[in-house]
């Protein structure tokens, strides 16, 4: 198992606890607690590439609004990768802005190499979501606060 980091930064003109309430204090349905190893299932509308993944929470602080997670079943995972973890801190920017700054490691099987364009496109994947969210907000003043 070889293990790649990427790390990235999105700006985003919504506020950075708006953001991480919707992201992380208001997500998917869970199954636990929403505490730390608790599983997070998103369902994919038909159509879509995947048909579902599954998240463990690594944890969250919502005084430093960050969190991290493994991405553990299903999605872009595939027999190349066992898993891809995140760890994610919203952070304000000018004029009530926010930027989001990411690590993330993706842990592949076996002697399997990820390329660069192979990341960028897993990550571009990812943003569609975030945007999606975004525009949602936006859309939406009153959601999150």
């Amino acid at each position: 198992m070889g293990v790649v980091t990427y790390e990235f930064e999105v700006t985003s003109p919504v506020a950075p606890t708006r953001l991480f309430k919707a992201f992380v204090l208001e997500g998917a349905k869970l199954e636990g607690d929403g505490k730390p190893g608790s599983i997070v299932k998103i369902n994919f509308v038909e159509g879509l590439p995947f048909q579902y993944m599954k998240h463990m929470i690594g944890g969250h602080d919502e005084n430093n609004l960050s969190y991290s997670y493994s991405l553990i079943e299903g999605g872009p995972l595939g027999d190349k990768l066992e898993k891809i973890s995140y760890e994610n801190q919203f952070v304000a920017a000018a004029s009530g802005r926010s930027v989001c700054k990411s690590s993330i490691k993706f842990y592949t099987v076996g002697d399997y190499v990820i390329t660069e364009d192979e990341i960028k496109a897993l990550i571009q994947r990812s943003e569609v979501v975030y945007k999606a969210i975004e525009a949602f907000l936006l859309a939406n003043p009153d959601a999150c606060n």
